[in-house]
């Protein structure tokens, strides 16, 4: 795509031609109102307040392509009419639990609610019984969902397991008149809010992987993790940026902790959280952050053995499924003691980049996750992406979703999470051991 040059309030802004105008305000520091939208998703629609005009047009932020020239105002006073009228329609039957939702204190309903200038209220409808939801490690209270489909998008574009989807709310419809009485976008907006909630895609119980990015894109305190519900507020909680340690992949998160006793120094981790619109988790470092092994009883006759192993070793072979801080302590012991060290997997992958070196022609390359995203081909040979490497997944997913890429998959075992990816993805299993493939 070429570059093209627009304005925004004003000011030039480089973009690609078709990229979406809310990623070019982003891009340039310009604030543009959105709950529904996710940088890596299809756009749903779902919230309406990204409203802007463009070349005097009023248009969705989230869905409309920026071309040439283009001048955008992201603000007029009928604008900011829609974005109040919406909000004020957010809050209709909210419930008014903010101190004690897990949400509170970095709510986007609470923080557009104050920005949009809403201080009261002109709509009303009845509201019905809607009961919470226990979903494994994910908690859903319908009460609190806007029905801004983050959840949906993210699990279907991001992650791959589509396991959710709206579903019929159920309840009075909205009075007819209020069509003519009220903002356009607002009505539509809650036309489609009164119809529906969020639930399993398939049957009663959601299938899914258990990542729980759900829960993390979830703006309001609809969707939380079940451990962490009520546990504790917010603004209690310090932020610790890490890498995750479960496996190589060294995924960034933050963990949330605060000190609970005055006689325990080291502070109780309650959460942990990650910059979705750049990089998700797996479950394993989501949800795998309290395990240790301090309070382990030590057997020192197995310890000891190990040593006396060490002592009459001159090779130590080793598993590719090991951490980064695993892999540097056999490094530093290769380099004190003189061991030999011994990877299957490793001499493979060296035997497949020669491959590829003589078939491609580069002698080296180098490449990330985010090369699999922005890819139009992709090929998985060997790899379980499911449990050998669940952010590769999610980044061949999100190429065939959102970059119209294509794919082979060769593995023995079938993945019905990986073949549902989209039609332009071709899985082949072969035999266990065999260099042939059939279909």
């Amino acid at each position: 795509m070429s570059d093209i040059t627009i304005k925004i309030d004003g000011k030039e802004c480089k973009a690609k031609e078709g990229e979406y105008i809310l990623n070019v305000a982003r891009a340039n520091d310009i604030f543009i109102p959105a709950i529904c939208y996710l940088t890596r998703c299809s756009p749903t629609l779902a919230c309406r307040i990204c409203l802007v005009e463009a070349d005097g047009k009023q248009v969705y932020a989230c869905n409309a392509k920026a071309k040439d020239g283009m001048e955008i105002t992201t603000l007029t006073e009928n604008i900011a009419e829609e974005r109040r009228a919406i909000m004020e329609v957010y809050d209709v039957n909210h419930p008014l639990e903010c101190g004690v939702c897990d949400q509170s204190g970095e709510c986007e309903l609470q923080n557009y609610t104050l920005e949009m200038g809403v201080d009261e209220q002109h709509y009303a409808i009845r509201d019905t019984h809607k009961v919470p939801q226990d979903w494994g490690l994910i908690h859903y209270d319908p009460a609190l969902c806007i029905v801004c489909e983050r959840c949906v998008s993210a699990c279907k574009d991001m992650i791959g397991d589509s396991a959710l989807k709206t579903v019929p709310r159920g309840g009075d419809p909205l009075d007819k008149e209020l069509k003519n009485s009220m903002p356009k976008d607002a009505y539509a907006m809650w036309n489609k809010l009164n119809k529906s909630l969020i639930g399993p895609a398939k049957g009663d119980t959601l299938e899914c992987t258990d990542c729980g990015e759900c829960i993390a894109v979830c703006p309001v305190g609809a969707l939380v993790s079940s451990d962490f519900q009520y546990t504790s507020n917010a603004w209690e909680l310090t932020s610790i940026p890490a890498a995750c340690a479960h496996c190589s992949a060294g995924c960034h998160l933050y963990y949330d902790v605060k000190h609970t006793s005055i006689d325990n120094p080291e502070p109780k981790i309650y959460r942990v959280k990650n910059e979705w619109n750049y990089v998700s988790l797996c479950g394993a470092g989501r949800f795998g952050y309290d395990f240790e092994n301090r309070t382990e009883g030590k057997d020192e006759t197995a310890f000891q053995k190990a040593i006396e192993a060490f002592k009459k070793a001159d090779t130590i072979r080793f598993s590719s499924v090991i951490s980064n801080e695993e892999a540097l302590i056999l490094q530093r012991l290769k380099e004190k003691y003189g061991y030999k060290l011994i990877n299957e997997d490793a001499k493979r992958f060296q035997n497949f980049m020669n491959i590829f070196s003589k078939t491609t022609g580069r002698t080296l390359y180098s490449a990330d996750l985010n090369d699999v995203h922005h890819s139009d081909f992709i090929v998985s040979i060997g790899a379980q992406l499911k449990s050998d490497n669940p952010r590769a997944r999610y980044a061949f997913n999100n190429a065939i979703k959102m970059n119209k890429g294509a794919g082979l998959y060769f593995h023995p075992v079938k993945d019905p999470v990986v073949e549902g990816f989209g039609k332009n993805l071709i899985c082949i299993n072969h035999k266990p051991g065999l260099d042939t493939v059939s279909s």
